[in-house]
């Protein structure tokens, strides 16, 4: 019998509550969630295999999620990224859609709507994949 490989999340926020929190519930939801707590932490948890989506706060300590996705690019990482905030900021939203950003939620998070979106950047991506 074959094991289903579970979708590989990264979920980079600073508020180490809300992180955890979040992370409690996606690993409820039978995904692997990996942790960061800076940019620094999330480029290095990036170059893991198996990577399937990034969930990104806006405004970390050591640089922006915008920042985060310039290295990402620079480092020809192509990984989906949704961007969570509590700065709905228009000019930073248009900046992120250049970027390629997938989607965009803004805090407070309800978790029925962050899973719906994650699903659907997965479901997007797999098609995308499979269409190469």
């Amino acid at each position: 019998m074959s094991e289903i490989r579970k979708h590989v999340i990264l979920l980079m926020e600073d508020d180490e509550v809300l992180r955890r929190y979040l992370a409690k519930l996606l690993r409820a939801d039978k995904f692997d969630v990996l942790e960061a707590g800076s940019v620094k932490e999330a480029i290095e948890c990036a170059q893991t295999p198996y990577l399937n989506l990034v969930v990104a706060d806006l405004k970390m300590p050591d640089d922006t999620a915008i920042g985060m996705m310039k290295k990402l690019s620079e480092l020809h990482i192509d990984i989906p990224v949704i961007i969570i905030t509590a700065f709905g900021e228009w000019e930073t939203y248009l900046e992120a859609l250049d970027l390629g950003v997938c989607d965009y939620l803004n805090k407070p998070i309800e978790y029925a709507e962050f899973k719906e979106k994650i699903n659907s950047v997965l479901a997007k991506n797999a098609k995308r994949k499979r269409t190469k």
